[in-house]
């Protein structure tokens, strides 16, 4: 039987604790431990998470004295913990379907050379969340990525793997290493892409995960932060490539293939902050797009932005129906992606 060592990390999420925690406790197939790390919650955290480590063996409950963030928290858990076969980050607010550690291990003891497995998730908010039955998404379906396919998804639709889903060999993460600190909003995709760089991925075609949305608008203050997390892509990106791409010759390629998809979502970006008048995060975003892919300049989104940008939102509002200018251009959407009804959505890549 496979060993699988779960790390939870937790901070101010005790209302969600219990389930995360149990939901690891209760695969079938798969000898588990897991180890809480409260991150130094001001809310029940504490209780909760030591009542656990109680009443099963199997649970450790641990409390920083102080607070040392999330990437510091991760890498206590993968490097400095985890000891079984796999390994598993689970954050305390999503959780584990039936079955998945099953699924995922039973395909990497197949298959040696496969250094992490994932699969798909549900990704809903509470109340959604609540009717979700992912009984219905199981499938024993799975199949071996090769690095360089698992690698040019990620440059050219971003991350294809949803974090709870993501079972990884202990071993190999211990070897390369864990989560970059100068890579909060990124840090997820440059890991898994050291992980295809020593081997290749496993992808099971089942719900996986639970994943928990939380609110988020088209707010200022959101897409501000995105301009930042997409600068960060690119670096991790970049940084990857610099040490691993004389391993593979399509490497420029898959890196111009990035800077066109994030150029693209920029764009989107600022068309939407020019159309609701904020013009200076539509100029954020303009210029960011020129920055990261100068040809971008001779393409026609951009021209028409440039013109938008230049007379204004108040006269493009009368000169557009006129001139027959239509908006084209809108948020890159990933399309693994499929709808599950509401405001679920079931996320992951499986290759077709």
């Amino acid at each position: 039987m496979s060993r699988v060592d779960v790390v939870v990390p937790c901070y101010n999420y005790a209302r969600y604790l219990r389930r995360s925690v149990e939901s690891a406790l209760s695969q079938s197939g798969v000898d588990v431990r897991v180890l809480i790390i409260d991150d130094t919650s001001s809310d029940e955290t504490p209780e909760v998470g030591r009542q656990l480590a109680d009443v099963d063996p199997r649970v450790e409950f641990r409390r920083h004295e102080v607070n040392r963030g999330h990437i510091a928290t991760y890498n206590e858990g993968l490097l400095e913990w985890a000891s079984a076969e796999y390994s598993l980050l689970l954050s305390a607010d999503d959780a584990l379907v039936p079955g998945a550690l099953r699924r995922a291990t039973e395909l990497m003891d197949r298959n040696q050379d496969v250094v992490m497995t994932y699969g798909l998730a549900i990704m809903a908010q509470d109340l959604d969340l609540a009717h979700v039955d992912p009984v219905t998404h199981v499938n024993e379906e799975s199949q071996v990525l090769t690095s360089a396919q698992f690698l040019r998804r990620c440059c050219s639709h971003g991350n294809p793997v949803p974090t709870p889903t993501a079972v990884t060999r202990t071993a190999i993460q211990h070897a390369i290493g864990g989560y970059r600190p100068y890579l909060p909003h990124s840090g997820d995709m440059e890991m898994w892409m050291r992980f295809a760089a020593n081997g290749s991925i496993g992808v099971v075609r089942a719900v996986q995960a639970l994943y928990r949305k939380h609110d988020t608008n088209m707010s200022h203050q959101y897409h501000s932060a995105q301009l930042g997390d997409r600068r960060e892509v690119i670096q991790a990106c970049e940084e990857f490539f610099s040490k691993w791409g004389g391993r593979f010759p399509d490497a420029d390629e898959w890196l111009r293939a990035g800077r066109v998809r994030i150029c693209d979502s920029a764009l989107g970006t600022a068309t939407w902050a020019f159309d609701v008048g904020d013009r200076e995060q539509a100029l954020a975003c303009f210029r960011f797009a020129e920055e990261i892919y100068p040809s971008v300049r001779w393409s026609n989104p951009w021209l028409r932005l440039r013109v938008k940008l230049a007379v204004g939102n108040a006269v493009w509002r009368k000169v557009s129906p006129v001139l027959g200018f239509v908006r084209t251009f809108g948020m890159t959407r990933d399309d693994s992606s499929t709808g599950t009804g509401s405001s679920s959505k079931l996320i992951g890549w499986w290759p077709a």
